[in-house]
């Protein structure tokens, strides 16, 4: 049987899997920030506001990004626009 903690992770990992379709499919699978195209094994769902900083996994939180800006991003959150 599945703790409430996995039922609410799988929760979150479908809404994201959709998510970072959607976003992929709007964007015509350009990165959001230099325009590099990808698909959705080479493109990252990125959280603006991060999980751990209070942010949610939605549309007005997210953004794609190829691994190289996610990465930048994700190290120097302040480089943000």
């Amino acid at each position: 049987m599945k703790t409430p903690q996995q039922i609410a992770r799988r929760k979150e990992l479908a809404i994201r899997s959709k998510l970072k379709k959607d976003l992929i499919e709007e964007s015509g699978g350009l990165c959001m920030t230099c325009g590099t195209t990808g698909d959705f094994r080479g493109l990252s769902l990125s959280h603006i506001t991060a999980l751990s900083r209070g942010g949610k996994t939605e549309r007005g939180n997210c953004e794609i990004l190829c691994y190289p800006c996610h990465e930048k991003y994700e190290k120097h959150p302040e480089r943000r626009a």
